[in-house]
């Protein structure tokens, strides 16, 4: 009875954080979806990209209907999504022009994707927590979860694979250079065992460096991206490297490298068959046993 209590207990923790992600998912769905049915919408260049620590937000600048200049600062990221003179759709409500939305995919509805997604796997252990909690066959839990994660790593593995495929068929090569070396730090816990054989938990900073790139587009338009961060680094400051790029959207730029075009493709299918096969594993030994 004890077991079943404390898996309740569990089961009713995790399945309130992940219903307090998927509500914070939810309502940022629910503003942008708000800016999409009911606001205006003009059209916007970025006029600079504003650098605040390690994040970068862009400054777009749009008339409005009687003529006025409008000019706002949107929301930062962590990595440059648009460069000086890119055009872009803004959406904003007529009663106060300065609450905006910039009309593309990622900064509509990605963060929303993402939050909902990650909410969605808090929910999905909750629910097996709370098998449990009821003698749920654990076997059987494991296989869907397991099952759940590798199709989301098979469908994310697919998209990271058009998208590289479709970069490095179709787009743009020149010639780039890294600028700087960016380092981000993190503290991460973890448990490590002494000469003695008591195990201790100990706070470790863990390092990663990221390159930053900037190229010239055919136009003439100067651009800057970042590449893919790592433990390590392969380049230095003043490194030169082949970048290819999207005509349309020059923001869209990767370093000619596999860490930066199909690694992630990679990690995503290997992560599909591992938990994908580890499903299929247990099924089939579970029948052999039935």
């Amino acid at each position: 009875m004890a077991f079943d209590t404390g898996w309740r207990t569990i089961a009713w923790t995790i399945l309130g954080i992940g219903g307090l992600i998927v509500a914070g998912g939810l309502l940022l769905a629910l503003g942008n979806l708000r800016h999409v049915l009911y606001g205006d919408r003009a059209d916007g260049v970025v006029v600079d990209i504003v650098r605040e620590g390690s994040m970068y937000a862009p400054v777009v600048r749009f008339r409005l209907p009687n003529g006025e200049l409008q000019e706002v600062t949107d929301l930062g990221s962590g990595a440059p999504d648009f460069s000086r003179g890119d055009l872009v759709g803004v959406l904003y409500m007529p009663e106060d022009p300065r609450d905006v939305r910039l009309d593309t995919f990622e900064r509509l509805w990605l963060v929303p994707i993402i939050t909902l997604g990650f909410g969605g796997f808090w929910l999905m252990f909750g629910v097996v927590a709370w098998a449990l909690s009821r003698n749920g066959d654990i076997a059987l839990l494991g296989e869907r979860a397991f099952t759940v994660i590798g199709a989301a790593a098979l469908l994310i593995g697919i998209f990271a694979l058009w998208s590289a495929t479709d970069l490095y068929a179709a787009g743009a090569r020149a010639e780039g250079r890294v600028v700087e070396i960016r380092e981000s730090r993190s503290i991460v816990t973890e448990e490590v065992t002494t000469p003695a054989g008591r195990e201790v938990r100990r706070d470790v900073e863990r390092t990663s460096y990221a390159p930053v790139v900037r190229f010239t587009t055919q136009e003439g338009r100067e651009i800057e991206f970042h590449g893919r961060g790592g433990s390590g680094t392969d380049f230095a400051e003043g490194d030169t490297v082949t970048v290819v790029y999207d005509r349309d959207n020059p923001s869209r730029a990767r370093i000619v490298s596999f860490i930066d075009l199909w690694l992630p493709a990679v990690v995503a299918f290997a992560v599909a068959v591992l938990f994908g096969g580890a499903a299929s594993l247990s099924r089939r030994m579970r029948r052999r046993a039935s």
